[in-house]
């Protein structure tokens, strides 16, 4: 009994359905590493910020240097089906290098007077980055960079005087929460 026009229809839609959402649990399980990088990262950071402040200036660009070469390290451990075509691992880098680039342009510009604006402001970016990507690789991640949002707006409000440790718990730990959530697809 051939199919009718909206019988198969149906199975096509049906079937484009099944691969996204193979495609996007693929590719939450291939970020998952990197959530977990850079949530111990943000709680190394943050915590050092509020508890020894003085040794923020040099411990946060030693921690971004070391993140991106794990991630160098994560990303070329990836299986070549993950990678995508031959470009993408170096345009995710480089969209993420940029960022760091205009935090850094941000902050020589506008010095802020305080620790906790400079936290607030790279949280909130970085936040917005993952809200973005989000909306176009997996909601999960949107979700993950609301909340870095949320959380760090709520923060800068109402905890002013451990706000390095209220990030170095909720920041990073919305990150390390988040590869979890990732790795149960």
């Amino acid at each position: 009994m051939p199919l009718s026009r909206n019988e198969a229809a149906d199975a096509l839609r049906d079937i484009a359905q099944t691969e996204r959402r193979s495609s996007s649990a693929y590719g939450y399980k291939e970020t998952a590493p990197f959530m977990f990088l850079w949530g111990a990262i943000w709680f190394i950071g943050y915590s050092v910020s509020d508890l020894r402040p003085e040794q923020a200036n040099w411990l946060w660009p030693v921690l971004v240097v070391l993140g991106f070469v794990a991630s160098f390290a994560i990303g070329s451990r990836q299986p070549p089906k993950a990678k995508g075509d031959a470009s993408e691992g170096w345009r995710h880098f480089a969209s993420w290098v940029v960022v760091a680039l205009f935090i850094t342009a941000t902050i020589i510009l506008f010095q802020p007077s305080d620790g906790r604006q400079v936290g607030a402001f790279v949280a909130l970016l970085i936040g917005a980055a993952y809200a973005v990507v989000g909306l176009w690789v997996g909601m999960r991640i949107a979700i993950s960079g609301i909340a870095i949002i949320a959380l760090t707006i709520g923060g800068f409000v109402f905890l002013k005087p451990h706000f390095g440790l209220w990030m170095a718990f909720v920041g990073g730990g919305t990150l390390i929460l988040t590869g979890a959530w990732l790795r149960r697809v």
